[in-house]
């Protein structure tokens, strides 16, 4: 194929020594232009690069995925009106509040905050700091798009800044005190002296709440979710008791409210927490009591309240500070009037904060989505002058380009009417365009297309119906003249098509005109008539079509139409004009492609298949900023499709969304929840993996989720499972590692409690202990780990109250004996004089329930004994196995927990550890040495991890030198609960027969050493065994 653009070449001739040399190199294509020969292909685009603007503001390409918040230009200009006029305010400071990380991370949709699909592109934002454009310091908030360096402020929710804060100060005061009168005060009815509950006390609402509270004399009770938050709380608010700081990671704060306040509950509770969280706050109210829920979670996803607990006579509201957003002006200047006199009585106080930079805003929202802030989190936009008014100066700022129309400009699209072009002109008229005409050769033909219309109308868009036939000069003269009516024509675009598809020996002159007509013939007159008629034409896109670029049998009368659209394009660029020529792939769902499809099978066009149009409107934006190329292309190449995700793609993505470092750092059998995993991450891990893996997995895989499993998952489908052969020796286990029984680390706040009652099926989850007497009630021995919240997977599947029995980790016991004496008392001081017990022991909370169980039996107690997992033999030789290594055992043991703990609490490459640990000579010296390194920011504190270190240590020791004595007296029945993955080669009731006077029964159930305890199998088996008879 010879290809001749260049007008001054010869004519085309075998014996013309140009055309003859070249095609002596026997070329598919061969292209002449400029003097030069040539060929088409097609070159990756290069990603869009920032530029200069004066508005911008931050969005996120992909809801749900933080990594994708950028800075996008916007359409504000300053300075065009006088001073006076203006309702544009400079942004110095923006708030993130928890509204905007529920958004970004696709947990609150945007059509619960903004009404209407045109207010709903961008809603992240809505508290601000700034200067007016005639120099007046103000704060407040709007709607949405607050995150940007300029917007359009309400003056009814604006409030002067006081001489005496900086902006910084007044970006921390809008929304947190606005919610907090909106709610104690308006919706509250708070009065002096109430009982209120404050979740999340350190945070923006929190401090604020408390802050309010003490002015109006209320005894007050807080939560927090660290130990560093619970000093924040008694260094600056000493009036609370500390006695009156719960936990806001657990429902362990009822249990403290009932207790403080003798069983009466509270009468206000302000409430951000959620799913069983916010029902055990309602719980908490007395009778009578006010339930402000400030947060949007349970509300937007209808979760379910029972109606039993009205019978207090209690009162639920939804806060939604929104509203006022969207209130008659009336109420806002009500409020605003509140508001300022709290302000000017000196009752609302500027918050403490966290300010990060405008190039930071996914660590800032990852900080604040990871709860690590005390007070607020403030991106800064830009440097505050000494003067209290000055006129700001506008700044041009960097930004990713991004589309929008001039809504006082028209815009043309032909073929409007069609599939393509309505999804369109409804993205058109949702960045900004409001004045649209659509050509058509037959007007409206349906339902759809009168609906599309009214919707759009609806928005404030004027849309014209033209069927002005743009195949002739007539007819775009009088398009162009339709549209100039409307306002200046900014864009035109051509999507019209007529199909006239053949063999080329069966095409007649008639197809091809045909065919040329909407294509290459509208489109010459178009660039003919727009030059004189549109001198502010900014956007000329014609849709091409990969029959052009690749070629598809039967349209070469379609290809040659699109051919000479491009060739028009590259004369207009070259020019200087705005000219783009799209090559289109099969576009699926909707237009003519979708119209051919047949019970949504794929089609595949010119070797591509169905791109989705979201997905071409979102590449359109990319294509339209571009200025450098005047044709380009978007397709989805049918035979690259099957390229799908790896292990290493998809583990890596996982480890991006978590902040963790390298997955050589990180031990592959924890799980996400123990590395860190909140429920923040949790959505964004879920809608990732479905989005580019197609992964689909409900929130409790993910919650028990690891990185072996996602390893699994990513390997090809057609893999075939390894069978789980039993070793015979010792040599032959794979090496665990300490993870296989230490798998996270407890809550610092509840770490010290020696009982834990955990949430169960018994009285609607409830964690305040009650009397044995009154519920049955089982006790848990937890493993290694030490904590009650490893074993609520087990706990919340069981009809029973579960005490679950915490290790002292700044006792003294260092036995295995020595440690069940403390748990028989524990356990003895809850039983009544002939009770029964029932316990259960996992892991390495079985050696201490065998031991408990000694003493039980030595003062004539009986009772029941299940065991999940554990057994003094099988406990000792997965111990011996984990930390088997070149060095003597407790040089190994100490080496290999550190490194452990390095993995759950500090994610950091192993390699500059080891060797320094291992040339340490003692525990306390190498206890030190990872501690000093440890950076200050960790969420446990220092002396925290010390202790569960120092703890770890002792347990292991006793382990290892735990004789257990079995002489077969136990009289008590036991079970073994034992999973049906297993790598250490031990008899089948490892080895626990030689304790007691009868065998012991066996059950496997499916699953591993900690994967088991969510198995519901396992709550059956203990809930069926009623007496001691039934085991």
């Amino acid at each position: 194929c010879v290809f001749i653009v260049d007008k001054s070449a010869p004519s085309f001739s075998l014996n013309e020594p140009l055309y003859k040399t070249q095609l002596k190199k026997d070329l598919v294509l061969n292209v002449y232009k400029d003097k030069v020969w040539g060929s088409y292909r097609h070159l990756l685009l290069e990603p869009p690069s920032l530029i200069e603007v004066q508005h911008h503001c931050v969005n996120s390409l992909v809801r749900g995925d933080l990594s994708s918040l950028k800075w996008f230009a916007g359409s504000l200009v300053p300075f065009t009106k006088p001073p006076t006029e203006s309702k544009l305010l400079h942004v110095y400071y923006t708030a993130l509040n928890f509204r905007d990380i529920m958004l970004a991370t696709a947990k609150l949709a945007p059509e619960v905050i903004a009404r209407g699909r045109i207010n709903q592109e961008s809603v992240i934002g809505f508290e601000y700091s700034g200067r007016t454009e005639s120099g007046e310091r103000l704060m407040g908030m709007i709607t949405s798009r607050a995150l940007s360096n300029i917007l359009e402020y309400d003056p009814y929710l604006a409030w002067k800044v006081p001489d005496s804060w900086s902006l910084e100060d007044a970006a921390t005061v809008p929304v947190v005190y606005g919610t907090v009168i909106y709610a104690l005060v308006v919706s509250g009815r708070m009065k002096r002296g109430d009982s209120i509950l404050i979740h999340a006390g350190t945070g923006g609402v929190g401090q604020a709440a408390i802050t309010i509270a003490l002015y109006y004399e209320c005894e007050i009770f807080t939560t927090v979710g660290t130990a560093e938050k619970r000093e924040f709380i008694k260094t600056h608010f000493p009036q609370i008791p500390e006695s009156h700081i719960g936990n806001s990671r657990d429902s362990s704060f009822e249990q403290m409210i009932m207790m403080e306040t003798d069983g009466k509950g509270v009468d206000m509770v302000l409430n951000s927490l959620s799913e069983e969280k916010l029902l055990a706050s309602v719980r908490c109210l007395a009778t009578g009591g006010r339930f402000l829920e400030i947060g949007k979670f349970d509300l937007a996803n209808n979760s379910m309240l029972g109606m039993e607990l009205f019978l207090k006579e209690i009162s639920f509201h939804g806060v939604m500070l929104d509203t006022l957003f969207e209130s008659p002006n009336e109420w806002k200047q009500v409020f605003q009037r509140q508001v300022q006199e709290n302000i000017d009585s000196g009752a609302i106080r500027p918050l403490v904060r966290t300010v990060f930079e405008s190039d930071q805003v996914e660590p800032a929202f990852r900080y604040m989505a990871a709860g690590k802030h005390i007070g607020k989190v403030l991106i800064k936009i830009r440097d505050e002058e000494e003067d209290r008014i000055i006129k700001p100066q506008s700044l041009n700022v960097k930004a990713y380009p991004r589309v929008t129309f001039d809504k006082d400009s028209s815009c043309i699209i032909c073929g409007g009417l069609g599939g393509f072009g309505l999804e369109l002109a409804d993205w058109m008229v949702l960045r900004n365009s409001r004045n649209i005409v659509l050509t058509t050769r037959t007007g409206i033909r349906n339902g759809y297309q009168a609906l599309r219309k009214r919707v759009w109308e609806s928005y404030g868009a004027n849309v014209v119906i033209s069927t002005a036939d743009i195949t002739t000069e007539e007819g775009v003269i009088q398009l162009l003249n339709e549209a100039n009516q409307l306002g200046p024509v900014s864009t035109i675009f051509n999507l019209a098509v007529v199909l006239k598809d053949a063999l080329f020996e069966n095409q007649t002159e008639e197809d091809f005109k045909a065919s040329a007509g909407p294509k290459s013939i509208a489109t010459s007159l178009l660039d003919k008539y727009s030059r004189t008629m549109c001198p502010k034409l900014k956007h000329f896109v014609i849709f091409s079509s990969v029959s052009c670029g690749r070629g598809n049998a039967g349209q070469t009368n379609y290809g040659m139409s699109n051919s000479v659209m491009e060739r028009i394009c590259e004369i207009r660029h070259s020019e200087g004009l705005p000219a783009l020529a799209v090559e289109w792939g099969a576009v699926g769902e909707v237009g003519l492609v979708a119209d051919m499809a047949e019970d949504n099978q794929e089609v595949v066009i010119g070797g591509t298949l169905q791109q989705k149009i979201g997905n071409c409107l979102e590449i359109l934006d990319d294509l339209l900023t571009q200025k450098k190329h005047p044709i380009v292309s978007s397709m989805v190449v049918a035979e690259k499709r099957a390229s799908s995700s790896n292990a290493g793609t998809i583990v890596d993505t996982v480890i991006n969304i978590l902040g963790l470092r390298d997955s050589k750092t990180i031990s592959l059998h924890s799980t996400l929840a123990e590395l860190g995993m909140d429920s923040m991450m949790a959505v964004e891990i879920k809608q990732t993996l479905e989005r580019q893996f197609e992964v689909f997995l409900t929130p409790q895989d993910i919650r028990s989720m690891t990185f072996a499993k996602l390893q699994e998952i990513g390997s090809s489908d057609d893999k075939e499972k390894k069978t789980d052969v039993e070793p015979k020796s010792i040599s032959q286990v794979p090496d665990v590692g300490l993870s296989y029984l230490i798998r996270a680390v407890g809550e610092e706040s509840s770490a010290y409690n020696s009982v834990m009652r955990m949430p169960s099926l018994c009285e609607n989850g409830s964690v305040v202990e009650q009397p044995t007497t009154k519920l049955p009630t089982l006790f848990i021995i937890p493993g290694l780990e030490g904590i009650s919240s490893m074993m609520e997977p087990l706990s919340k599947n069981l009809d029973m109250q579960v005490l679950c029995l915490q290790y002292d980790i700044v006792g003294t016991s260092t036995t295995i004996e020595e440690m069940a004496a403390s748990h028989y008392t524990l356990i003895d001081q809850r039983l009544s004089a002939d009770q029964e017990f029932s316990i259960v022991g996992y892991s390495f909370g079985g050696l201490i329930a065998i031991e408990v169980l000694k003493l039980m039996e030595k003062n004539n107690r009986s009772g029941k004994l299940w065991l999940i997992d554990s057994a003094p033999q099988f406990l000792k030789m997965t111990t011996e196995l984990a930390i088997r290594g070149d060095k003597p055992q407790d040089q190994e043991v100490q080496v290999q927990l550190i490194l452990r703990f390095l993995d759950l609490v500090w994610p950091h490459n192993k390699i500059d550890f080891i060797n320094e640990l291992y040339q340490v000579n003692s525990w306390e010296e190498r206890l030190n040495y990872f501690i000093n390194k440890v950076p200050d920011d960790v969420v446990y504190s220092k002396d925290y991890q010390k202790q569960l270190l120092n703890s770890a240590y002792i347990k292991l020791k006793a382990i290892l030198s735990y004789d257990g004595k079995p002489n077969g007296s136990l009289k008590t029945r036991a079970l073994l609960i034992r999973p049906t993955e297993h790598v250490i080669p031990i008899s089948e009731d490892y080895g626990l027969s030689e304790y007691f006077e009868s065998a012991v029964m066996v059950h496997f159930v499916e699953g591993n050493h900690y994967s088991i305890l969510e198995n519901k199998k396992v709550a059956e088996l203990i809930s069926q065994s009623s007496s001691p008879k039934d085991l």
